[in-house]
């Protein structure tokens, strides 16, 4: 089980990697431990650093989606957009891991206390309460939007219960069924984006396609879920 301190030298063993751009996992890596250590401030009850850490975690992952995005099959024009995007992207990352903000950020994280375990479990709860009214949320009102709330805090219980050396097997299961519709939304968002400006007849014909198949996704993960499909119209 690892703890903050594993977590923020899994960040700067990933550094070079997403610096040099050489393999995805860098970046998918240095995302993971921000995500994580945000996890950690909750169970501290901390609001500092979380900006930070939010602010790290959005700009990897513009570079995460782009990747995960450019390897699945992609009509030509799409995929040279979102080669020229994802350069611009990786600009701006490296930029970010290289500056000052980044070492102080790291110089914060390396100090991080110990948990208080019995204030740690009372936030867990807290957290958990939170997953629960989004679920019920969802369940009176299926929507990609509110299944997409109820993933991100699934990750947040997943990851504190992680850190407290409680079972996750419940959470993990959940978070594989929600993968896939997390990553054609991703995806239809940036071809909507892509068509906001150009002209695609081959890239709008492909927008029904993954329409189809993130309706389908949806479906299979509300019925994961215990709930039913979402309305159509």
């Amino acid at each position: 089980m690892k703890d903050a301190r594993d977590w923020v030298a899994h960040l700067e063993a990933h550094l070079p990697l997403a610096l040099s751009g050489e393999d995805p996992e860098g970046v998918h890596q240095v995302r993971v431990a921000g995500r994580r250590l945000r996890a950690y401030l909750d169970l501290l009850g901390f609001g500092v650093l979380k900006d930070d850490l939010r602010f790290l975690v959005r700009q990897a992952g513009r570079v995460r989606d782009l990747e995960v995005a450019l390897g699945r099959p992609l009509p030509e024009g799409f995929r040279e957009h979102l080669r020229a995007e994802l350069s611009e992207a990786r600009r701006s990352l490296v930029a970010l891991l290289r500056s000052p903000w980044m070492g102080a950020l790291l110089r914060a994280l390396r100090h991080l206390p110990p948990l208080d375990k019995g204030q740690a479990r009372k936030r867990l709860r807290r957290l958990q309460e939170r997953l629960e009214a989004r679920f019920l949320e969802l369940r009176a009102e299926p929507s990609l939007e509110r299944l997409h709330a109820f993933r991100r805090v699934l990750r947040r219980v997943r990851y504190a219960k992680e850190f407290l050396g409680l079972s996750t097997k419940r959470e993990r299961a959940l978070q594989e069924v929600l993968g896939e519709v997390n990553d054609l939304g991703v995806l239809k968002d940036l071809l909507l984006a892509y068509l906001h400006r150009r002209e695609d007849p081959e890239a709008r014909s492909y927008l029904e396609g993954l329409e189809s198949a993130l309706e389908a996704a949806t479906r299979r993960a509300l019925e994961g879920l215990g709930l039913g499909s979402i309305p159509r119209g």
